[in-house]
């Protein structure tokens, strides 16, 4: 069980816990040489070459530190276990990845490459921090370290009025969100005197919501500042304006590393710290759950941004994501997992589609006749529209599946029958672009010459999106609970 996995060790010296944090160091190590050398490196691929390898470097890192037993360092703010291990090699494929699709962006406008890639760092730096948390304290640093470096990111071209709103309304609705988080943590350990999720989870067992309701205020303030981080109904109103906003990279960096970073937060929080609070808990989560997945597939059907529908796709996919913790087992948390590693990948993938072409890439009714002229990029653009629509033999069929039956196996089975009715209408969505691409004729040239990096980014995506679906334990048999 969850709950009682953590194996609790003396901190040892320094040293030792410094071991166990070496892929945030390599990422702050080279986000600080970035920042050091950034006037020298404004028209070399510098930036790139150093924040791939540091990428590699990092997941390479995750999995040979990565200690036989879980442990805990710090004094007791953050453990390293398969469930850190996980997410922390998913968020630096995720960096890497996203720093191959910034190419085109990077060098046909003038962004300061030394800044952007240390923003990317620090910002998945946040995010692996936040996967491996068992304390609230640390929770919230490592999601604000993300928040602060997205919103930065969101609007770095200055010279779009575009993006500058969309990192004000990102940073205001962010800033009202992680004040529910920070006063939801006041208020836990208000009610049971501790912030690690060992002590709380004690306290809990020992005082339940039966004799203390007024717990209920920090859990509710907790879950809410987290599923602002995922982009769950209701507090997705950021995600649409900043992924429109943002450059394409910057909005697949939040789509798909962003969310990653939030699951494994909620994971490990409702089923560690409130896991003895299943049943309020798992209320909580279905409401979130529906709400995400009802709002995302139906206000996707209005959209004619390409950024704009990914972005109400992926409040979609968070609350099927979601579907997975209800249960409040480990099985439950392996289905989160399994969706959450093929999502980052497909979503990568159709945003890749996207900054290849280009602004025709942006905008629906440009991919007319793209089939034509186009071909291969067409084809690759239908393989992911069916991976995030769930139809075999992709990956994202393997991940609704598994987590469709996490719910049924939970005995929710209207939140199961919803997913397979929400999914149907989000057939329709990706299928409008399909039309376009193959059965209208285009109305424009065929688009420039693709970067081999972001050609090489949308390859691996679509070889993991294929493989997910005819193999999915190949890739996931590693998504164990913490």
């Amino acid at each position: 069980m969850i709950g009682t996995v953590v194996t609790q060790k003396a901190s040892g010296p320094v040293l030792d816990d410094l071991v166990l944090v070496v892929p945030e160091l390599i990422f702050v190590g080279t986000a600080l040489l970035l920042i050091l050398i950034a006037r020298r490196i404004r028209k070399t691929p510098v930036a790139i070459v150093l924040t791939v390898a540091a990428a590699v470097a990092a997941a390479l890192s995750a999995v040979w530190f990565a200690p036989a037993e879980p442990t805990t360092g710090f004094a007791g703010m953050i453990t390293v276990d398969g469930y850190a291990t996980f997410f922390r090699v998913l968020i630096a494929a995720t960096v890497g990845m996203t720093t191959l699709l910034s190419v085109r962006s990077i060098v046909g406008e003038e962004v300061p490459r030394g800044d952007y890639h240390a923003l990317l760092l620090l910002a998945a730096t946040g995010m692996m921090f936040s996967a491996s948390a068992i304390d609230l304290l640390t929770l919230y640093l490592g999601l604000e370290l993300t928040t602060l470096c997205a919103i930065v990111l969101v609007g770095i071209k200055v010279d779009r009025p575009l993006a500058n709103e969309a990192a004000i309304k990102y940073f205001l609705l962010a800033s009202f969100a992680s004040a529910l988080l920070l006063y939801g943590i006041a208020l836990t350990y208000g009610a049971t005197g501790a912030t690690d999720f060992a002590g709380i989870a004690a306290a809990l067992s020992k005082e339940g919501l039966a004799s203390a309701p007024f717990l209920l205020v920090p859990l509710g303030l907790v879950t809410a500042g987290l599923a602002f981080k995922i982009a769950a109904v209701p507090f997705h109103a950021w995600a649409p304006d900043a992924y429109q906003g943002a450059s394409a990279p910057v909005a697949a960096f939040l789509a798909a590393g962003s969310k990653a970073a939030g699951l494994a937060a909620l994971g490990r929080v409702c089923l560690v710290a409130f896991g003895s609070e299943t049943e309020v808990l798992s209320l909580l989560l279905a409401g979130l759950a529906a709400l995400s997945i009802i709002a995302g597939s139906v206000l996707a059907l209005s959209q004619t941004d390409m950024k704009r529908l990914l972005a109400y796709s992926s409040i979609a996919h968070a609350g099927y994501a979601v579907l997975g913790l209800l249960a409040g087992t480990g099985e439950g948390v392996s289905a989160m997992m399994t969706y959450a590693f093929f999502y980052v990948f497909m979503t990568l993938g159709a945003f890749g589609v996207v900054i290849a072409l280009g602004k025709r890439g942006e905008e629906l009714d440009r991919y007319q006749g793209l089939a034509s002229q186009r071909p291969g990029m067409a084809a690759l653009m239908l393989l992911f529209l069916l991976s995030l629509t769930g139809i075999p033999p992709t990956a994202g069929f393997a991940a609704k599946f598994v987590i469709i039956q996490s719910a049924v196996r939970a005995d929710h089975i209207a939140l199961a029958i919803l997913a397979v009715v929400c999914s149907v209408i989000s057939a329709f969505i990706y299928m409008r672009v399909v039309v376009l691409m193959y059965m209208k004729d285009p109305q424009e040239a065929a688009p420039s010459r693709v970067p081999i990096a972001v050609t090489v980014a949308i390859a691996l995506a679509a070889l993991v999106t294929l493989v997910g679906g005819i193999s999915p334990g190949s890739l996931t048999a590693w998504a164990v609970s913490p």
